[in-house]
């Protein structure tokens, strides 16, 4: 794998591909419990070894300071970054991204 993570469907899981042809299928029904529990069976996969996910550590590392305050900033600028790397996995993958607006 050479992008730093990646997003597949668990065992009991819906693909990308059939989760869009359900999608369509259930247009305008009641969704029913199986198939929401099989639309959220996705694992994250991440590659140890991509320069991304390496210096992300390195950032999380650094979070706490030496006087043992968190910086919120680049907490925050952190989580923004993991979003931006988990909907682009998603999209990647195939795979709608939830909350597109944000």
């Amino acid at each position: 794998m050479t992008s730093p993570c990646a997003i597949v469907a668990d065992v009991g899981g819906y693909t990308a591909n059939l989760q869009r042809i359900m999608k369509a299928s259930h247009k305008g029904e009641g969704e029913d419990a199986m198939y929401e529990f099989a639309k959220r069976q996705k694992v994250l996969e991440l590659n140890p070894r991509s320069p991304l996910v390496e210096g992300l550590l390195r950032r999380v590392e650094k979070l706490e300071g030496e006087d043992g305050e968190r910086d919120l900033e680049a907490e925050d600028e952190l989580k923004e970054v993991v979003s931006i790397l988990l909907d682009g996995a998603l999209v990647r993958s195939g795979f709608e991204v939830p909350d597109s607006d944000e």
